[in-house]
């Protein structure tokens, strides 16, 4: 008993000299910086039991706390710098595009390096000369127009492998599991704009998509080794850092062979990212996490997100029938072509409005202020980390009518969505503030490279699935669970199960 005593005794003098070395360091920091408001910190955890408490997945924890304390305050992730957290529009838009310069660098993940060349691929590396070179070399070849354009005939026959492969798997129980043809559809895609038209390799298929999934499952990891440093030298918690060494090795061992073959080549394809990559003489790990980075980015988001459409098409089928009757107008056959999908302004407006409920990035990707500057006036200190809540900025009630409510129309009649607009400059203003406010892919120098790609391939891939399918629930009755799970990327936590009837027999 005695010992314990002890041992008590010793844990509360710690206690104490902590928060009292915390609280004159904040009362340092607070004469020297005037930092937005925000919930008051505790010593060591800063503001961690109010941001993970309640069940309410981060981004909404944000938002419930803005209503508090205002659109742009600080919170405090553990005990180091804090976090600025803007939840408005017009802060959002000040950070990604008017101040863009000012808030070009990144605040990434510990555990984020191992997977990144030690961030230095395009996302992960601050705006600079080389940052810029990456990313007009991506655009200039992989993403180019015109290539893309000589591969679409490519990803309409994805198109209908996907088809047929759904009915295969719904022969067998009526019921269908869409998101892993959903991933390996677009890693064939990506893999073509990495390496190639003439890629056509299954076993890498398999593999990226393995490796993809294993890197998102890690990043729950992360917050608890960048809040709390220290974690990462505890032996009972090296397991992620192993897991992590494995995946990393796994995809080495999957694109090494590509590098090789291309170098290796007689005539290497010109016009892919693999080409321009080399043609930088960069280290070979740059060259292989900067390609692995397009499917990180790319697989899991663009088939998140046409689950996500697909799960509010099967909770409200009249709006799955008026985009079906879209689309059958089109004239089309079983394969929607991404000419006629072009056209369908229905279709496009379901897109949008189920990215604008479900953005697949909430939080973005956090920015740092690369100098002393400003956000409407508040000065921001360089080397802050500045995180735009965009789940916030697409559910402001200011700015979009009944924000929880699926509407598609809204992108159709911006100004007849049931709010009493009336075309007045009021209902200008709030045209002007839903452009603004739509920024699933970010917005300004650092908006997502691939953000035609992604919209177009998204929106080919709804089309020709609920051209060729009636999607209902899986048990009748029970609507799909909309439950989020937030790690690299916002998904569903019980991942979408559905049956589905031809409507050509």
């Amino acid at each position: 008993m005695e010992g314990l005593w002890i041992i008590t005794v010793a844990l509360t003098v710690a206690v104490v000299l902590l928060e009292n070395v915390w609280r004159r360091r904040l009362d340092k920091d607070s004469k020297v910086i005037k930092w937005p408001a925000g919930p008051r910190p505790l010593p060591i955890i800063g503001n961690l039991h109010q941001l993970y408490k309640g069940g309410d997945l981060l981004h909404v924890t944000l938002a419930n706390i803005a209503q508090v304390h205002g659109r742009i305050m600080t919170v405090w992730l553990g005990s180091s710098r804090p976090t600025i957290v803007v939840s408005d529009h017009e802060l959002a838009w000040e950070v990604l595009v008017s101040k863009a310069p000012d808030y070009a660098a990144r605040m990434l993940p510990y555990m984020s390096k191992f997977v990144t060349a030690n961030w230095r691929t395009l996302a992960t590396s601050d705006s600079g000369s080389y940052w810029q070179a990456l990313r007009k070399g991506l655009q200039s070849c992989a993403l180019n127009p015109p290539n893309i354009s000589a591969q679409i005939h490519l990803q309409e026959k994805d198109m209908a492998h996907m088809i047929q492969s759904l009915q295969e798997e719904a022969s067998m129980s009526g019921v269908v599991k869409p998101l892993l043809q959903l991933r390996r559809t677009t890693v064939r895609l990506v893999g073509r704009l990495c390496f190639g038209p003439e890629f056509k390799d299954e076993v890498f298929v398999e593999g990226m998509d393995s490796a993809v999934e294993d890197t998102i499952r890690l990043t729950g990891h992360i917050r608890l080794v960048d809040v709390f440093a220290f974690t990462r030298h505890i032996p009972g918690l090296k397991l992620p850092f192993q897991q992590t060494y494995e995946v990393k090795h796994r995809i080495e061992e999957l694109i090494r062979p590509y590098i090789s073959s291309h170098q290796s080549s007689d005539s290497p394809c010109p016009n892919c990212y693999l080409h321009f990559l080399l043609s930088q003489d960069l280290p070979e790990q740059v060259v292989i996490f900067n390609i692995f980075e397009l499917f990180l980015l790319g697989v899991d988001s663009t088939s998140t997100a046409t689950a996500w459409a697909l799960a509010f098409l099967i909770r409200d089928p009249a709006i799955q029938q008026k985009l079906y009757e879209e689309i059958n107008e089109s004239g089309t056959e079983n394969t929607v072509s991404v000419q006629a999908v072009s056209k369908m302004q229905y279709l496009h407006a379901v897109v949008k409005e189920s990215m604008r409920m479900k953005p697949i990035a909430p939080l973005a990707v956090p920015h740092k202020a690369v100098k002393d500057s400003t956000l409407m006036g508040t000065k921001v200190m360089e080397g802050t980390s500045v995180l735009v809540n965009l789940y916030a900025v697409l559910y402001d009630p200011n700015v979009w009518h009944e924000p929880h409510r699926f509407m598609p129309e809204r992108f159709l009649h911006p100004l007849k969505d049931g709010s009493g607009n009336d075309g007045s400059n009021a209902a200008a203003h709030l045209l002007r503030a839903m452009e603004r406010s739509f920024l699933p892919f970010g917005a300004g120098r650092r908006i997502c490279a691939g953000i035609e790609l992604a919209k177009i391939h998204i929106a080919l891939t709804l089309a020709n699935l609920v051209k060729n399918f009636e999607w209902h629930c899986e048990f009748e009755g029970q609507l799909p669970d909309l439950t989020e799970d937030l790690t690299f990327v916002l998904r569903m936590k019980t991942p979408l199960a559905a049956c589905i009837k031809p409507r050509h027999l």
